[in-house]
């Protein structure tokens, strides 16, 4: 028997019920509310950009990698990534791993009601800055369908450090990377800024 979709109000209700369990980073809440606002959209997942130091096997396993630290806000010191890493070093999270330090743009993922107000969503990010923005995913409207948008920007940075708990990096080159990745940050919290200006200013 086929199982009738739900329609895009209870898809809608259910994502904003995992949205007030889980809670979503402080920054990026204005912008969330401001969407969920809205009959014709929600949001699905969301991140205000973040410093990320993680510990990985190898390239590519993403699946296996472990946090060892991350920061949504700059600035980000070397103090406390090296105080990070110290910390995981002592849990053996490090060993026989890759230690790599990511700056990644903010992120958000929305449900639009229909393509003319996915494109609507969209001109406004890529107008304040997430240019590398666009649409995911578009489900069969004659079965309660939506369009899936992707709001993202183009700052990112992977740069691999050490292994076993060992940087390869001096002191001066680490302060040049973190420079780099608070600055990218920081211009993220900007376009987060004209991104909830420009949906007020559509309202």
């Amino acid at each position: 028997m086929h199982k009738l979709a739900l329609t895009f109000e209870k898809q809608k209700d259910r994502a904003l019920e995992r949205l007030r369990l889980r809670g979503a980073d402080e920054e990026i809440v204005p912008i969330l509310s401001k969407i969920n606002s809205s009959e014709d959209f929600f949001t699905t997942s969301s991140c205000s950009g973040r410093i990320v130091l993680i510990s990985i096997p190898e390239i590519g396993a993403k699946r296996e990698a472990k946090f060892i630290g991350k920061w949504h806000r700059p600035p980000v010191s070397r103090e406390e990534v090296q105080e990070a890493l110290k910390l995981k070093w002592r849990e053996g999270i490090t060993e026989g791993r890759e230690i790599w330090l990511l700056s990644q743009s903010p992120i958000l993922h929305v449900a639009c009601r229909d393509l003319e107000k996915a494109k609507a969503l969209l001109r406004i990010a890529i107008e304040s800055g997430f240019k590398y923005s666009g649409i995911k995913a578009i489900s069969n409207f004659k079965d309660n369908g939506k369009v899936m948008v992707e709001i993202v920007s183009t700052e990112r940075m992977d740069v691999p450090l050490g292994k076993d708990g060992v940087m390869f990096c001096n002191e001066g080159y680490m302060d040049f990377i973190l420079s780099k990745a608070n600055f990218m940050l920081e211009r993220e919290k900007g376009k987060l800024k004209r991104f909830y200006d420009g949906l007020k200013e559509a309202e």
